[in-house]
């Protein structure tokens, strides 16, 4: 877990040695709790991470009508009369967009900082080295509240 500035998020990377697959697949919000109950504090020497960069969109009419809320999204049907007082309105689309951005000057979506250096010349000893497949999580801390999560299948990319 990499803390951002004020401490009130932070960027969880799950690095699994193997079965990454299934650890994708499984993961939950109650297999996430499990995850961090398990961490332990660890002063590190140094922090790899590969720089990456995510831009995606969801369309999420079929969703939120697969979610209970179809009748918002036809004519006749919706009614948002309480918005102009007629029901000729309705919802022709719903757009999510979430653009992630990791490099050296720190994490660019969560608007927060977060850089490592190692300190002095010598060998790092205690190293997180993200060098092959894995998870990312950025949450914020009280609520536990993901706002952002993505994997990054070949770092070296």
């Amino acid at each position: 877990e990499l803390p951002y500035k004020d401490n009130e998020i932070s960027m969880l990377v799950l690095l699994p040695t193997e079965n990454f697959d299934t650890i994708e697949t499984s993961l939950t919000s109650e297999k996430l709790n499990d995850y961090k109950a398990q961490m332990t504090e660890t002063k590190l020497d140094a922090i790899y991470l590969p720089k990456f960069e995510f831009d995606t969109k969801y369309f999420m009419v079929d969703t939120l009508s697969a979610l209970g809320m179809p009748t918002a999204f036809t004519w006749p049907g919706a009614d948002f009369s309480g918005m102009d007082g007629t029901k000729n309105l309705y919802i022709s689309s719903v757009i999510h967009q979430a653009y992630v951005k990791v490099d050296e000057k720190g994490t660019e979506a969560a608007a927060a900082t977060a850089v490592v250096m190692t300190e002095g010349m010598a060998m790092p000893r205690n190293v997180f080295r993200a060098d092959h497949p894995f998870i990312f999580i950025i949450q914020e801390k009280q609520t536990g509240n993901i706002l952002f999560l993505g994997k990054v299948v070949n770092p070296t990319q």
